[in-house]
């Protein structure tokens, strides 16, 4: 099935709401997480469900409903409440799968998977050390769609503080935890869709590195269509019309586009200042082994008032290079200009004076 991937528990930081049948167990999954809970795909395989690589991936006929499983396992010795939701998958700007919103926008998104799940929403309680058998379902939209539709079941502590711990240099760092395991839902029968991407807009925009905020530009980047490719990688580079010289070039890796979906892909200009000018901006993604890849092409422009705006906010200074250039040049033109009409002057006065001299002999 395309797009199964064993990344069965993925991190996000998330607010949400949640509740579903459940029952209590005495035996602790073990499962290596932070937050004194973690989750684990429960149930088994069926025709309409696969669960073998940790996440779900449900195959049904228009309209069919399918029962899912998740067990939450509380680790703390304390009974503690919790939230559970389920969600439609977005990207975020970092390139990675998100589940943290009850609400996604995208122009092509037709199907949000939080629509055909229910509940969506639940608060539970779970006893110290014990396990909750969550059951909820999903029901394939009776629309004909080909591809997939792709979402996730999140669960977070529910009303309980931020634990607080101390970074190696002193600062105090508070961390809620959540986690999500994936949903996919195709209909049997459906073609498997190719993802479609392109390059909606580039504009100026800080961009967040390793060593801070630089100016750079945001390229909105679309999938309209519901294919998954997976985590890609890509390269991006941007080059000035008319400077040959110019060129910024910037690899990434684990891009996963959702499908239908879009975000900004940061590309920072770095020490380099923002110059006004006409640029072309390719991007570049390919599968892992490369068998796939896709090439976007946009051109786009800055303004003065963008360069001088986005040089300040990140803290770089004017480049006057080009004003001291035209001063020493004016400067030259001057001082030439100086020395040819003194130059004149002077042979102006030398021919009067020889004149002069030659009248009075006669």
């Amino acid at each position: 099935m395309m797009g199964k991937r064993k990344t069965s528990l993925l991190l996000v930081l998330s607010f949400i709401f949640a509740l579903l049948t459940f029952g209590i167990g005495g035996n602790v999954v073990n499962a290596a997480t932070s937050g004194d809970y973690a989750l684990k795909v429960g149930g088994q395989n069926s025709d309409n469900l696969n669960i073998d690589g940790g996440n779900y991936y449900v195959t049904g006929d228009p309209g069919q409903t399918v029962d899912l499983q998740l067990l939450v396992v509380n680790k703390s010795s304390d009974t503690r409440q919790f939230k559970f939701q389920v969600v439609t998958a977005y990207t975020n700007d970092k390139g990675t799968l998100a589940f943290d919103k009850t609400k996604v926008t995208d122009p092509s998104l037709k199907y949000p998977l939080r629509n055909y799940a229910t509940p969506k929403d639940a608060v539970f309680k779970v006893p110290g050390n014990k396990t909750a058998t969550l059951t909820f379902k999903v029901t394939v939209p009776k629309s004909k769609y080909n591809g997939t539709i792709m979402g996730g079941v999140t669960v977070s502590p529910y009303k309980e503080k931020a634990k607080g711990t101390v970074s190696s240099n002193g600062t105090l760092i508070k961390n809620k935890f959540s986690y999500s395991i994936p949903i996919q839902i195709k209909q049997k029968g459906a073609e498997n869709e190719a993802p479609k991407y392109s390059v909606r807009t580039v504009r100026p925009a800080l961009v967040l590195t390793s060593s801070g905020s630089h100016q750079g530009v945001n390229a909105n980047v679309h999938n309209s269509t519901n294919g998954y490719a997976g985590a890609l990688s890509a390269t991006a580079v941007v080059t000035k019309k008319g400077d040959k010289s110019f060129k910024i070039k910037q690899n990434y890796e684990a891009q996963d586009i959702a499908p239908t979906t879009n975000y900004n892909l940061g590309i920072s200009w770095g020490k380099r200042s923002f110059q006004s000018g006409e640029y072309h901006l390719k991007v570049t993604y390919k599968t892992a082994g490369g068998l796939k890849s896709w090439v976007l092409n946009k051109d786009f422009s800055i303004t003065n008032d963008q360069a001088a705006k986005y040089n300040k906010l990140a803290g770089q200074k004017p480049n006057y290079l080009w004003l001291y250039v035209l001063l020493g040049i004016l400067a030259l033109a001057i001082i030439l200009g100086l020395g040819i009409y003194l130059d004149r002057r002077n042979n102006n006065k030398d021919n009067n004076s020889n004149n002069t001299s030659r009248r009075r002999r006669r």
